[in-house]
């Protein structure tokens, strides 16, 4: 016999009523039952919960003790459906925004104090765009900036703003030989040692396909999760990898652009077409735009978002 929580509520029936039948009858069970689950009990813990007298039961000292121990514990478990319905509540009326290691969720976070939005948010982290995606997919997520190399498939009931895109870039070490250069061809980085990331979105066969139009396949040395030591594995390893432009650099290390590269990133806000932020997705795209813009010195007169942009900002405002 192990103790449960029916127990507990038993022993504490049978403390209040004083007797074992009435305790029985309020809980509806046979006397001689309930009786012998007492007996049960009190085998199990080692000594006399209660005091049989000709008028009824009485808590012996351990007796007490125990219950006191059950009250708390009963107290505790009573609550928790209260707890769980507030925390439900409260998830419910939160703005749930995916964290993922694109160079524009800064900025987010910015758009959403801007847009008087950010005291809602219940900010989840990923390791990886597949993960958000599938948060989407899993009504788990509202929003989120992403990054892409590739084509993205949006999961259904989400759209998707297009933001901005950028060169890839290399990371390498200060000391590197072709840090001093303005630009390099991916053709010179062939014999580096690569860092690649871990996870689901594939970034090992990304980075060989971007690397075999040139000849080569690369030696990746390191696997990290995306936000794993990039910077300090370059700068005492002497490693390279793809960055995106906007991510900020530790001393130690630079980033070139590869002047042969075409293909670049692209970023987006990607939000739950059912979520009470859509209304606003057209704005918040437009200050996250305003603050990618800022960052890239690319500010010289009145913000003018892209016609899509402006269409869904005109529609949202």
């Amino acid at each position: 016999m192990e103790l449960e929580l029916k127990h507990l509520r038993h022993l504490q029936a049978v403390a209040k009523a004083g007797s074992l039948n009435r305790a029985a009858a309020q809980l509806v069970l046979p006397q001689p039952a309930l009786s012998r689950e007492l007996r049960r009990i009190e085998e199990l813990l080692g000594q006399a919960l209660f005091e049989r007298e000709r008028t009824g039961v009485r808590p012996t000292p351990f007796g007490r003790l125990i219950l006191d121990y059950a009250d708390g514990i009963l107290a505790r478990t009573a609550r928790i459906g209260a707890d769980l319905a507030q925390r439900c509540a409260q998830r419910a009326k939160a703005l749930r925004v995916g964290w993922s290691a694109t160079a524009l969720a800064g900025p987010l976070l910015d758009a959403l104090d801007a847009t008087g939005t950010g005291d809602q948010a219940e900010i989840r982290t990923a390791e990886s765009t597949a993960e958000i995606l599938s948060w989407f997919e899993h009504g788990e997520l509202d929003l989120a900036v992403l990054s892409e190399q590739c084509e993205v498939t949006t999961p259904a009931n989400t759209a998707r703003i297009d933001l901005a895109d950028d060169p890839l870039l290399v990371m390498l070490p200060d000391w590197h030989p072709l840090a001093s250069r303005h630009s390099v061809r991916l053709a010179e980085l062939e014999h580096e040692r690569w860092i690649s990331s871990t996870g689901p979105d594939r970034c090992r066969e990304f980075l060989a396909r971007v690397c075999h139009p040139f000849g080569f396949s690369p030696l990746i040395a390191h696997h990290v999760p995306v936000s794993g030591p990039r910077d300090e594995i370059v700068r005492y390893q002497g490693d390279v990898t793809l960055i995106q432009t906007l991510r900020p650099l530790a001393p130690g290390v630079v980033h070139r652009p590869i002047s042969d590269l075409l293909m670049r990133t692209s970023h987006f806000l990607l939000y739950r077409e059912d979520s009470p932020i859509a209304s606003r997705a057209g704005l918040l795209a437009g200050v996250i735009l305003d603050a990618y813009r800022d960052s890239r010195g690319l500010h010289t007169g009145p913000r003018v978002f892209p016609a899509p942009l402006r269409r869904l900002a005109a529609r949202t405002n």
